[in-house]
């Protein structure tokens, strides 16, 4: 305890004062960089001596595609403290950033306010370069795009490909480990490389074999980013290794609990993280439950080998479902025949896409491979319909507090200590648990507001979701394109707590008229507020012989105007800024808002009407 709370010390970064954050000329080098369509964000490390060194994250509007990792950079800083969006039941973005990332400023800018002044690349992002050339290689061949983004993230560590819609249903089917580097992954990769240096047994050489086992398995961890999951599996199997190099019994707990003191050592903020939660509870639980019993034993690997995937896949979807609910808000019921199709089929892919990454590096193309790298991902892709095509293989919409989630593990260890102890007192005390358990989710239940207005905070538009008795009324005013998948995904944990399990959306062209509220582009009645969008452009055609009454005004980041131009047109008690408004200084310039409330989505969050 003592060692992680200085180890949180030393890496917690360090706040700067008013005058650093403001008008000075920074120099950083570009340690992560990640596109998207029309922007950038870059994490890069501040390399002025005169303040405290810490890194800050870049967003621009436009791309420099020539830039790489390792790029050093030139800004006129404007710098501000990174904070959520500050929608109901997000996950805490700003935390998310500072205790995992050690980012604790940002600051959004013109693509060509940032100047490279040179190249100064270090260890890790010479890989993180070698890793983008390798990944344009993949994406350049013939292979079949998901079959490309699949090899790059379970061979190169990186998931940002996979569509949304894929994500979803290999969650829904209980195999979202799959498309994540995992343990899993280092495990395979350890055991195809261990048959693959068998030939050094009959010279006797057995332990060269391990130990270029672990070195290979070591670079591999480092190569792809080095995660908690494939630090953690990389350090057990390491142990396992070098105590059969020194004739040494294995304790697999005192290697679990090493991999998780050297993670929290150089990341102690990791232990809050739910890559790290997932993985190392569920290798905790496997490795207490999942050993197959004598009795259940046969005389044919194979047999024992799918007896024990199954009780494997159990012991871990019990052990992680509380945690499930809590982030993902869904429960797979299906996971254990799911697993059982295609985790024994995924050694055959990486090896296939093992030397695909090689033929493909060496400037070749197979279409034999390319043939057979498509049809295992077809099928594995097939299996996940499949489950998903039965109505009850999945439960979603759960909402779980952070309560339910101890109270579930406290009744899971309760029912353990009654099985191994025979005491009966365990099972009463459970039961007890299983009790205040309930009790908690129906207080929760008669807390929650069935029906509101929220308007969302986000980069990209201005959602606004009316929900009443479990169906959710979406209207996205910047028209555009948000399909049920993508807005599920993104608002999950609000759609569950308030038990939305219907959505419908509604373009500028509809009308909604149901008792209580009216849609009509645009303007809305809801809630009992008189509402009108200023952003497309429809209100500058508004007339009347006097101003009409209003009681929220929401601009749209497709507003091009002042605010002057609506306060002359309408009589506004409140003024919603969209949060993907940027130019807020030419929305203000010149305009008198004291007489009006001015609710800036940026700053302030989602604007909640209940």
């Amino acid at each position: 305890m003592a060692l992680g709370w200085i180890t949180a010390i030393v890496h917690y970064p360090q706040q700067l004062t008013e005058e650093q954050l403001h008008g000075k000329a920074y120099c950083g080098r570009v340690v992560n960089l990640e596109y998207t369509d029309f922007s950038m964000r870059m994490t890069v490390e501040l390399l002025s001596r005169d303040i405290p060194r810490c890194k800050v994250l870049l967003s621009t509007r436009g791309c420099d595609y020539t830039m790489r990792a390792g790029d050093l950079v030139a800004w006129k800083a404007g710098l501000k403290e990174v904070g959520s969006l500050g929608n109901p039941d997000e996950m805490d973005y700003a935390n998310y950033l500072i205790d995992s990332k050690g980012v604790r400023y940002q600051q959004h800018l013109p693509v060509h306010h940032v100047k490279r002044i040179g190249h100064s690349p270090t260890l890790f992002t010479r890989l993180a370069n070698s890793r983008r050339d390798l990944q344009l290689k993949v994406f350049n061949s013939t292979l079949s795009p998901p079959s490309q983004h699949f090899i790059v993230a379970v061979l190169l560590g990186n998931s940002g490909f996979i569509d949304k819609a894929t994500r979803q249903e290999f969650c829904a089917a209980g195999v979202a480990h799959v498309l994540a580097l995992s343990g899993l992954h280092v495990g395979f990769i350890s055991l195809i490389i261990w048959w693959m240096l068998f030939p050094l047994d009959y010279f006797r050489l057995k332990k060269l074999r391990l130990g270029i086992t672990i070195a290979a398995i070591s670079l591999f961890a480092v190569y792809t980013g080095l995660s908690p999951s494939v630090v953690r599996s990389t350090i057990m199997i390491g142990m396992v290794f070098i105590s059969f190099i020194f004739y040494r019994r294995s304790v697999s707990f005192n290697a679990l609990a090493l991999a998780a003191l050297i993670i929290l050592v150089f990341n102690p903020s990791a232990i809050y993280g739910v890559g790290f939660q997932l993985s190392f509870i569920t290798i905790g639980a496997i490795l207490l439950f999942a050993r197959l019993p004598k009795s259940m034993r046969s005389r044919y690997r194979v047999v024992n080998y799918l007896t024990s995937t199954a009780i494997a896949s159990i012991v871990a979807m019990l052990a992680t479902l509380a945690l499930n609910a809590y982030y993902f808000h869904t429960v797979s019921i299906m996971s254990l025949l799911s697993n059982l199709a295609i985790v024994p089929i995924l050694p055959f892919f990486m090896v296939l896409g093992a030397l695909f990454l090689l033929v493909t590096a060496a400037g070749f193309e197979w279409a034999w491979l390319n043939g057979l790298l498509d049809a295992i991902y077809q099928y594995i892709h097939w299996i996940t319909e499949v489950i998903n095509g039965v109505s009850w293989s999945h439960l979603g919409g759960i909402y779980v507090t952070g309560f339910g989630v101890i109270a579930y593990f406290t009744v899971l260890l309760l029912v353990i200590l009654w099985l191994y102890l025979k005491d009966h007192r365990f099972m009463i005390a459970a039961g007890a648990a299983i009790a205040v358990m309930l009790l908690h989710s129906l207080w929760v239940e008669t807390r929650t507001p069935h029906r509101g207005l929220v308007i969302f905070n986000s980069y990209t538009s201005t959602p606004i979701i009316y929900y009443h008795d479990g169906t959710g009324y979406v209207w996205d005013p910047d028209d555009e394109e948000v399909d049920s998948i993508t807005f599920s995904r993104y608002y999950s944990g609000f759609l569950a707590h308030h038990g939305i399990n219907r959505l419908q959306f509604l373009s500028s062209d509809d009308t909604l008229q149901l008792d209580e509220c009216m849609i009509k582009p645009p303007y809305a009645f809801l809630m009992g507020h008189r509402m009108m969008i200023a952003g497309p452009g429809q209100w500058k055609h508004m007339t009347s012989s006097s101003k009409m009454a209003l009681d929220e005004v929401i601009i749209t980041k497709r507003f091009h105007a002042s605010i002057d131009k609506l306060l002359e047109l309408c009589d506004v008690k409140r003024v919603v800024v969209s949060g993907a408004y940027y130019d807020t200084d030419a929305l203000y310039h010149g305009s008198d808002t004291s007489r009006v409330e001015v609710h800036d989505l940026s700053r302030l969050g989602a604007l909640v009407i209940r």
